[in-house]
């Protein structure tokens, strides 16, 4: 099998890396290369979606969205992304929407029709907020079907769990109104961060991040999906961090589990966001945002 990576589309992969499942403790490591060109990481080769389907436990922590992290942190989300939207000019879609609690939220503040999305082996629709929120189970297909025109769509730490991003990407796009606009955030493979913990790096996210995107990686991929004036900027998710440094209890190359409760995830996060304005200001951010238009 032949190396071509998602993000610029190279066949130069350079050094591999073997990472073990370090929060949730599965025994199914994840092989990395690393694209020579942009220095993106990415699974090869590349799981299916029914091999990654399997990688999800039931605690796993996007399904459960109640925390005061969770809260501060999608209270930030929200603001962004209501400096992007514009009256009575397409719907919005939250592609990857966990349990819609986000969007529960943003019904709130945006007026538009709010759309979320998540994959599924049978076609669902549940209307949620009074049927504001409309969330969708299912195939890529079966959401495109069902989609009407967006002026925003939103992944938020989406993108790096995807097989094929280039293409999900252009669908998506496909839906978009003129001048919409792709938005998220997902971790940097060029950040401070990655130096620091190697394998242990909680961007690694093994073996649920397919491919781990740096920056020049990010902008590349959106603009082979036909997206332009793509811009990327540090983003706050202390969290990440947190997960980072609750690894070093851990040995780098055996699976292991993380807690995300009690005082010793708590210390974690504390020393997480107090390290982050270093993490910011070295210029190689671990947690980028990213936005691009049609």
């Amino acid at each position: 099998m032949e190396f071509a990576c998602p993000a610029c589309g190279a066949s130069e992969n350079g050094r591999t890396y073997s990472v073990p499942d370090h929060e949730y403790g599965l025994i199914r490591r994840a092989t990395y290369s690393q694209c020579r060109r942009c220095e993106t990481l990415s699974q090869f080769p590349m799981p299916s979606f029914e091999e990654l389907a399997a990688c999800y436990p039931p605690a796993y922590h996007s399904f459960h969205n109640d925390t005061w992290v969770s809260r501060a942190r999608n209270a930030l989300r929200l603001r962004r992304l209501r400096s992007m939207v514009s009256a009575d000019s397409g719907a919005i879609l939250d592609y990857g929407c966990g349990d819609g609690s986000f969007l529960q939220e943003a019904a709130k503040s945006i007026p538009q029709q709010l759309f979320g999305y998540e994959i599924g082996a049978e076609h669902e629709e549940h209307r949620l907020a009074g049927g504001r929120v409309v969330i969708i189970r299912g195939t890529p297909d079966a959401l495109l079907r069902s989609l009407p025109p967006c002026q925003l769509i939103t992944m938020n730490h989406v993108i790096e769990h995807l097989p094929s991003p280039v293409d999900t990407l252009a669908q998506l796009a496909q839906r978009l109104t003129p001048g919409g606009r792709v938005e998220g955030q997902t971790p940097a493979a060029d950040s401070l961060e990655r130096d620091i913990f190697g394998v242990r790096w909680s961007g690694f996210h093994a073996p649920r991040h397919t491919v781990i995107f740096s920056r020049a990686g990010l902008k590349r991929v959106l603009a082979r999906a036909g997206l332009h004036d793509a811009q990327v900027a540090g983003g706050f998710n202390p969290a990440g961090i947190a997960v980072s440094l609750a690894t070093l209890r851990q040995r780098p190359d055996v699976p292991g589990r993380i807690t995300r409760s009690g005082t010793g995830w708590l210390a974690c996060l504390a020393a997480a966001t107090g390290v982050y304005p270093v993490d910011l200001l070295s210029g190689r951010p671990g947690i980028v945002n990213f936005s691009a238009r049609n």
